[in-house]
């Protein structure tokens, strides 16, 4: 998506992950043990064009992986050499790697898989991580090399990237072929079942490369509530839940339940959608829009604590860089920018301009009760700076008219 600006409201999330106990036995009188996971639902599994969905690193793997300290590992590339001269990385493919269907894996999926990442037609959010590839080179079967256009250093992390498999979606649609319903992969887990709306469920690959999963069988329960995955977990219809702070606080210390905080680099904030003929007209107030909110007490108030004031997407990795403009909570700021702007304000407490209401509706996807408490806080605090922000819960996002959206990443 094109033509957006993001005010950033909260960074480096804390979030939490609860768990019930262990697996237990498998339900209906199967053998071996049974996670069952509060998840989000899934209309594919694509990671090719949809890399941030959690599934992704139980079906697929990448050439690089990441170890418990978030630094690249070998992945199905058991090693790989740098040429600083030619800036080209050859990674040579571990043996005797198959695909869920018993078909090998080789360097044609590989070239194969970044080569439709990277075509514009096939629209892969994921398309700008490879720009600088000038040439893919199959050496032999077990034998990849990329040639770049300059140094990056982020590139063995953009080999993470799930890798699909040629022989089943040459030819395909990248965006629409029914491989992403039922997806094959090399990792860890096989697809067994996917009931609509209601669960998909993992079996464990007995010929993973690394050796088989100690737990059997991985049950994803489409669960989209925050609060009802929250009364599952509780239920022990869950095993394992990723949950807001306030849904979690219940279970810190609580006898037979594990929290696990994770630090992370989330974020999450409003997207203005520069498609939306209110925004040509009024891109200049966006700036007071940012003064007008007050990240920390958004932070406090939804979060508990659990996370940084956000100033850009960058904050706790190696590539941040405090050195940027920033738009920290400032009223009385806000109010100046507005009219210099040439906002005036009206009896009714919001201001306008050229005879028309400042202010935007603010969108937010369902079921995610931590986004929409953000949105109702930063909307009372921009109605008391004198901008209308509404917030409204859209049956279905209309992402090229819509004014603005809650977003996380």
């Amino acid at each position: 998506m094109k033509k957006i600006l993001s005010l950033l409201l909260a960074a480096a999330l804390t979030l939490s992950l609860a768990a019930c106990g262990g697996p237990k036995d498998a339900p209906g009188g199967a053998e071996g043990s049974t996670l069952v996971y509060g998840s989000a639902d899934y209309t594919r599994i694509n990671p090719a064009m949809d890399e941030h969905c959690e599934i992704n690193a139980l079906l697929f793997n990448g050439l690089t992986a990441h170890d418990g300290d978030n630094q690249v590992t070998p992945g199905l590339a058991e090693r790989w050499e740098y040429d600083e001269e030619t800036c080209t990385y050859t990674f040579h493919i571990r043996d005797g790697i198959k695909w869920h269907d018993g078909e090998p894996f080789t360097a044609e999926d590989v070239k194969f898989t970044i080569e439709a990442i990277m075509d514009p037609d096939n629209g892969s959010e994921n398309a700008p991580n490879y720009e600088d590839v000038e040439e893919i080179t199959v050496v032999n079967s077990q034998t990849v090399a990329f040639r770049l256009s300059a140094p990056n250093v982020a590139f063995l992390e953009y080999m993470t990237m799930a890798v699909l498999p040629k022989h089943l979606l040459e030819g395909e649609d990248m965006q629409s072929a029914g491989f992403f319903r039922a997806p094959v992969g090399t990792g860890p887990y096989r697809l067994a079942a996917w009931d609509v709306g209601q669960s998909i469920t993992l079996e464990k690959n007995e010929d993973y490369y690394l050796g088989a999963p100690k737990i059997d069988r991985i049950i994803f329960k489409i669960v989209g509530d925050d609060n009802a995955q929250a009364i599952q977990l509780e239920s022990g219809e869950l095993d394992l839940a990723l949950l807001d702070p306030r849904n979690a606080r219940n279970f810190v210390d609580k006898e037979g339940f594990v929290c696990y905080d994770m630090m992370t680099a989330d974020y999450r904030g409003i997207l203005f959608n520069f498609w939306n003929p209110y925004w040509t007209e009024n891109r200049d107030i966006i700036p007071a829009v940012c003064c007008a909110i007050d990240r920390q007490a958004i932070i406090d108030s939804v979060l508990l604590g659990q996370g940084m004031a956000a100033y850009g997407p960058l904050q706790r990795n190696i590539y941040n860089s405090g050195d940027v403009e920033r738009y920290d909570y400032d009223p009385a700021r806000a109010r100046s920018l507005l009219e210099e702007a040439g906002c005036v304000m009206g009896e009714n407490g919001f201001y306008t301009r050229n005879g028309q209401e400042v202010g935007f509706v603010l969108s937010v996807g369902a079921g995610d009760q931590v986004r929409l408490d953000m949105a109702q806080a930063a909307s009372q605090q921009l109605q008391a700076a004198g901008i209308n922000c509404t917030v409204e819960v859209p049956a279905k996002v209309d992402w090229g008219g819509q004014m603005a959206y809650l977003i996380g990443w």
